[in-house]
């Protein structure tokens, strides 16, 4: 399985390369490993083996998300889908830019070796 990045560094560019309002950036900020893992098997405890719209998915986890993380942007999360499609934890089909036709699920439940 390949490792997912976490880091503060990772964070930080794709932070550079987003426009949030300063309570998003402060929310991402606070964020550490423990905290993006919790998202990671969120989103992942969304899926199964039927595709399901990214954009569906990253909306649902910003309505579901806990008190400590709703000021977390959504883009935070169409971040995490793409590292975890990036890893090979999720299977996706189309452009990962395009959360309205994007498309995500489970791998095969044989490729989770």
């Amino acid at each position: 399985m390949s490792a997912l990045p976490t880091d503060k560094a990772m964070i930080e560019a794709f932070m550079d390369e987003a426009a949030f309002e300063a309570a998003g950036c402060a929310a991402i900020a606070r964020l550490d490993e423990q905290d993006i893992e919790r998202i990671d098997r969120a989103i992942l405890s969304a899926l199964g083996d039927d595709w399901k719209k990214a954009g569906f998915i990253t909306s649902g986890m910003v309505i579901a998300a806990p008190d400590e993380y709703e000021e977390v942007p959504e883009m935070f999360y169409t971040m995490r889908i793409r590292a975890l499609a990036e890893a090979s934890r999720i299977e996706g089909r189309g452009d990962p830019h395009a959360l309205k036709t994007f498309e995500i699920r489970l791998p095969p439940r044989d490729t989770l070796t």
